[in-house]
């Protein structure tokens, strides 16, 4: 079983207790976090949810929060945010599936450039069986609000 240390803690996962762990989505968010863009050096933050169908082992709730902070606590860009979360998951847990939804405002375009005001950058990632099945990724998206009109 593979774990990744760092300053935060270890990511060590538990084994998955029961069969119902493994035959549903587990989904964490909004995990708040704040980065700076490697191309530009201003800050952006956002949220980031993180689904995932557990096959032998889970993570505790508080490890999805970590490997946020792991991978935000540097430059950053925000593709690869989610990428490295979404890769880090596969490589400790070996789940059936893995969905990371990353929005973010970014400093750079309100401050420089063409000076948008608050518009919001969505990225999505899947692994496993949320590539394949549309339904999946449909409900995953659902429980993180996107879609949802907001008054």
């Amino acid at each position: 079983m593979k774990a990744i240390q760092n300053s935060s803690g270890s990511l060590t996962p538990s084994a998955a207790a029961d069969l119902t762990a493994r035959l549903s989505q587990i989904i964490e968010g909004p995990i708040p976090f704040a980065s700076l863009c490697e191309h530009h050096a201003f800050p952006f933050y956002g949220r980031v949810y993180i689904g995932y169908i557990p096959h032998e082992h889970i993570f505790g709730l508080s490890k999805l929060v970590r490997l946020v902070r792991l991978y935000t606590r540097r430059f950053a860009v925000q593709e690869r945010i989610g990428r490295q979360i979404a890769d880090t998951m596969v490589e400790i847990l070996q789940p059936h599936a893995v969905a990371v939804y990353v929005t973010a405002r970014h400093m750079c375009i309100q401050m420089r450039g063409v000076r948008a005001v608050a518009p919001h950058t969505r990225t999505t990632v899947w692994r496993g069986e949320y590539e394949r099945n549309r339904a999946l990724r449909a409900e995953f998206l659902a429980a993180c609000g996107v879609g949802q009109r907001t008054a």
